[in-house]
């Protein structure tokens, strides 16, 4: 499920939602001031990568090695 990061045009407050489509995306209001005229930011993405059991989350190819090639 995709979760999108917002900036408000007219408070400036950055917030997440979950969004399931353009429907979801042009209902969304700004959790601090209520304007609807919010606009997509750029977000980075967290993946896990790991060997042995375990998990590094921070951005893909954290540990020098991506996906696993390497």
């Amino acid at each position: 499920m995709p979760i999108y990061e917002f900036r408000c045009e007219d408070c400036g407050e950055k917030f997440e939602k979950l969004c399931f489509g353009l429907r979801d995306e042009r209902e969304i209001n700004c959790p601090r001031c209520g304007s609807h005229r919010v606009r997509k930011e750029l977000s980075s993405f967290a993946c896990g990568l790991g060997g042995s059991g375990s998990f590094g989350f921070g951005s893909c190819g954290s540990r020098g090695h991506g996906f696993g090639f390497g």
